[in-house]
């Protein structure tokens, strides 16, 4: 995968992908001083010790010029990335929709504060719907908000990767769906 520019850009992909280790890869071998937004809850890592290692596991892998900011709350996503100052790498996507029960998306103002982000930006998205139709009306909405949020980051991004066995492929926007046409 060959990242020269300081763009934006996302990395789709299904758990344990590989997707987080890419795109930490893609911004780390360009910038030295990176910030890395943890969109989930803190009570998820003390309530799940799963989740805890996997989260051990991530910040092994950064060195000490990563900054990491933890959202106090979803809202304050829109104003971090639009006040970047360093590269800055959102992880998770569907950490940020599932943070709370009540939370659901300005996708008018995450997609201006993308827009308006002059530092290097980059997501890393869980890419949901895949599989079976989800049966629970909270499964459903998780899958609905998170499938749009995907959408309104891709439309506003100069790149955009799926993520399958530690792989990537870029996708791209045929030209008839572009913004404008």
């Amino acid at each position: 995968m060959d990242i020269r520019n300081s763009g934006k850009y996302i990395f789709l992909g299904g758990t344990r992908s590989g997707k987080s280790y890419l795109a930490e890869q893609a911004i780390a071998t360009r910038h030295s001083q990176i910030c890395y937004v943890a969109t989930a809850p803190r009570a998820w890592i003390s309530s799940d010790p799963d989740f805890a290692a996997r989260v051990a596991e991530h910040q092994k892998r950064r060195g000490a010029n990563w900054q990491t900011l933890e959202l106090a709350r979803p809202e304050d996503l829109y104003e971090l990335i639009e006040k970047a100052q360093i590269p800055t790498l959102v992880d998770s996507v569907g950490g940020w929709i599932a943070h709370d029960d009540v939370f659901v998306p300005d996708f008018g103002r995450l997609e201006a504060a993308i827009r308006s982000c002059r530092a290097p930006l980059s997501f890393v998205a869980e890419e949901a719907g895949l599989a079976v139709h989800p049966k629970s009306q909270a499964a459903r909405r998780y899958v609905d908000l998170l499938g749009q949020t995907n959408q309104a980051i891709a439309k506003c991004v100069d790149r955009v990767f799926f993520v399958a066995a530690g792989t990537a492929t870029e996708l791209f926007t045929p030209k008839f769906m572009e913004e404008g046409q």
